[in-house]
This record gives C-alpha cells, structure tokens and sequence, in this order.
C-alpha cells in the first residue's frame, strides 16, 4: 500500500437501516487514489454493496429482532457475550487489514477493540446522544408503558434515569474488566462516544453539542439513495391530485400502530404512498401506492406529511425534501429524535403505546392544514442542504491524518 493511501475500514452494525446506509454514504464519498476502503456489513445488505470500488467484508451482527426485543423491554442492548464476540470479530479484522482509521456506526466494541489493538478509531453517533446535547429523560416505551400511562411514571423516570444508564453500560463495563481495560462512567451516553474520534450524522444548528472537544466532528445527515428504480406507478403517483401522505414505518418501527395509523388515513383526503422496508403491513380496504424500498427525500419531496417512526433516519431526509413529520417513536434513540423535531418546529410525535386512530387523524389533521409545520421544515431544508457529508467527512479525514502526521 502507497504511504499516501490511507486504509480505512468501516464496520456498520446490522440492528436498523440507519446504522449501514450512514457509513455507506461516507464510504462512497471517498477518492479511491487517496484512500484504500473496506466496508463490513451484514450479509442481508450484500445488494446494495454491489458494483461498489471499495472491499466488501461479511459482518456477523447480533440479529436485528434481538436488538429490537432488548430495546422493547428496557434490557441493554448489547449483553455481555455479544460484545465479547464482536471484540473478537474486530479484533481480527483489525490485524488483518491493519487500518489507519476504523469507524463504526453503533459498534460499542469498537473501542475496546480498537484500543486492544492499537488502532485509532471513530465512533459514529448521533449528537442527540452526546454528553455534551440538550439532555432530555423521555421514558422509552417498555411493557410497564402499556400498563401504566406514560405521563404517570415520566417523573419517576426521570429520578431512576441514573439506575439504567447503569444498567445498560454494565455490560460494557463487565467486558473491559475481563480485558483488563478500566470501566467506563455509569453514563450511556458515554459508552456511545467512547473514542478517539466522535462522528454526529446531525447538522450543528439542528443538534448542538455546546462544548464538545475538537475531536467531536458533525458528517451531515448522510443521505443516501437506494439503487432501486422507481415504482411502475411513479408517474401516476406524482399526477395525482390528492395531498400525499408518505409512510415508511423503517425497518425498526413497532408495527402496533400500523392499523390505527391506516384507518386514520382512511377518514382523510390523501392518498397514501407506503415504503414497506420489506416487513409485512396490512393496509386492509385502504389503498396505497406500496413499494418495498424508495428514494425517501424524493419521495417525500411529494408529499403534504410524512409518517415514520421518529427516528433520525426517517426525520432528516423528510426534513430536507421540506415536509413535516408525524413520528410514531417507541424506542429511547426515536422518543429523543422526536423530541428535538417537535422542538423545532418540524412536526409532531404520538407515542406508539397511545397512538390510537383519534389521536393519529388529530394530529395528521393539523399537520396537513397548519401551515407552520411545513414553513419550518422549508426553512430547515434550506440549512440542511448547506451542508454536504461528503465534504465535512473529507475534512474530518484531513484533519486526522493531518494531526498524526505532524
């Protein structure tokens, strides 16, 4: 390998979408003269690696449907075994390919790994979660929230919010102490930008980190286009005269709200375009322009609102096409994404456990007839696309291989 080239080696996590298409896009961004890539994923992304110019690499992950039942419960994410055993995987990875820079989207052993065996590396998080964001204790939904109203036990949450930051990095903690490494702080958003580099796929105005260290670098809002071509019913759709209404519920949105979100839809005049993320949704007599997978800014570029489940993988390219958002959020990372788009202005959240089909016509009602909601998604597209991840991520490379030059 030329000295000039450096070897950068990305690691996306295979929990949700969100955690491989950010990584992609900064990996496609790269000049291939001045820098030599490796892309680990799981294998149920392969597709969409195809024809790239980097080296692809099979990534064993733990599967997607345990990460969203340990989210759904309240249990930390990453159980003690499974980070022992993605050490392990990186650890490999990292003697082979001996990197200059290893990044990886929600990969909580990369740290470890990294510091094991000497590489630098960069975690990928959003800034929402940094330690130096706006703090918010929004109660997760978890089985005692479909008990117990959320507005009653959100102040006891807030006073026990400690006790599981505890919880959740314990794992971690376990884990390094078997590795002879010290414990980290009791604090999840620690364990989240535990590293030499932190990398927020957020822009600075949208989610400050007042504070944060030189080695904090915003990337942008990653976006990112499937290579999948467009729908049959496209043109159609686009002819339409109806306001449009888009929903694309992810591949980690709890699906419990989907029949009460439909027969909200029914009782209005829209018509419904619907990315299924390959799940299964009934939409019983509603009809739907449906599609697998789309282009999500351009599709929502033709749509009055768009329906996600409030995660920022659904927010942001929506907020840059301009259109507002419902978000039907369950886990902690949507309930704070949610939050900080309500607090902008962009749309509004019903929690996945009290969205009934009143409160979701409600609250699509005002979002298709209150002009305030789009006017402040038009003003944050506009600072949105100030912003381009390719070339803020080129900077961040330059200032690090700079740095470690000098």
């Amino acid at each position: 390998m030329s000295a000039a080239r450096k070897r950068i080696l990305f690691l996306a996590e295979g929990a949700t979408m969100a955690h491989f298409v950010r990584p992609l896009t900064l990996a496609d961004s790269l000049d291939t003269e001045r820098y030599e890539v490796h892309f680990c994923a799981p294998a149920r992304f392969s597709r969409y690696l195809a024809g790239k110019t980097f080296v692809g690499h099979e990534l064993a992950t733990m599967p997607g449907e345990q990460f969203l039942a340990n989210l759904a419960k309240g249990r930390p994410i990453f159980p003690a075994p499974v980070l022992l055993d993605y050490i392990e995987q990186d650890r490999k990875l990292m003697r082979t390919l001996r990197p200059d820079l290893t990044i990886g989207d929600m990969r909580p052993s990369l740290p470890v790994s990294a510091r094991l065996e000497k590489v630098v590396c960069a975690a990928m998080i959003n800034a929402y979660w940094s330690p130096y964001a706006q703090r918010r204790s929004i109660l997760p939904s978890v089985p005692i929230t479909r008990v117990i109203p959320p507005r009653v036990l959100s102040p006891l949450y807030r006073l026990t919010e400690p006790l599981a930051y505890v919880a959740h990095v314990a794992p971690m903690n376990t884990v390094r102490k078997q590795l002879g490494l010290p414990p980290l702080p009791p604090d999840v958003r620690k364990m989240y930008t535990e590293g030499d580099y932190v990398l927020y796929p957020d822009i600075p105005e949208f989610v400050p980190t007042p504070g944060a260290p030189p080695t904090h670098h915003y990337v942008g809002i990653c976006p990112w286009t499937p290579p999948d071509s467009l729908p049959d019913w496209w043109d159609r759709m686009v002819a339409d005269p109806q306001p449009k209404v888009f929903v694309s519920l992810g591949s980690s949105g709890v699906l419990e709200a989907a029949p009460a979100l439909f027969e909200a839809l029914s009782k209005l005049p829209v018509s419904v375009v619907l990315s299924t993320s390959g799940r299964n949704l009934e939409t019983g007599s509603l009809p739907v322009y449906r599609a697998e997978i789309l282009p999500f800014t351009e599709t929502a570029a033709q749509a009055s609102v768009v329906v996600s489940h409030g995660g920022s993988g659904g927010l942001y390219p929506a907020i840059a096409a301009g259109a507002p958002v419902l978000g039907i959020p369950s886990n902690a990372d949507m309930h704070l994404s949610t939050a900080v788009m309500v607090e902008q202005g962009v749309g509004l959240g019903v929690r996945v456990e009290e969205a009934s089909a009143e409160r979701l016509q409600a609250a699509l009602r005002r979002l298709l007839y209150e002009a305030r909601f789009r006017r402040a998604a038009q003003r944050w597209a506009r600072v949105f696309a100030r912003y381009d991840s390719g070339a803020m991520f080129g900077g961040f490379l330059d200032q690090v291989f700079g740095a470690r030059a000098e």
